[in-house]
């Protein structure tokens, strides 16, 4: 039977649990909760709102329905800095979010 890889780009061990090697699957679900904690948030379905409500529309000119971090949290971004924050579409989002997972 063949070994499958983990999911995790560039990551050469082998899955030992739902697609992940050994040290991936625990960061996995760590990050998943916090993130899960995050956006069940008050605070950020106001900070949601807020930003939706101030930037209508995507730079590609379709509605905004998805808040993206600039800066991601795990890599030190504040969840909470306008700064960090854009209204992108759903298209947009999952472009740019792709993109990024490739890129660590």
């Amino acid at each position: 039977m063949p070994t499958r890889l983990c999911l995790t780009p560039r990551c050469p061990n082998p899955a030992t649990y739902r697609g992940r090697c050994q040290g991936h699957a625990r960061t996995t679900n760590r990050d998943t909760h916090r993130n899960r904690t995050l956006y069940n948030s008050a605070k950020w379905k106001h900070t949601r709102r807020r930003i939706l409500f101030e930037e209508p529309l995507c730079p590609c000119g379709e509605i905004a329905v998805d808040v993206h971090h600039v800066q991601d949290i795990d890599d030190g971004g504040d969840p909470w800095a306008r700064s960090n924050l854009v209204g992108l579409c759903k298209s947009c989002h999952g472009r740019v979010t792709r993109a990024e997972q490739h890129l660590n």
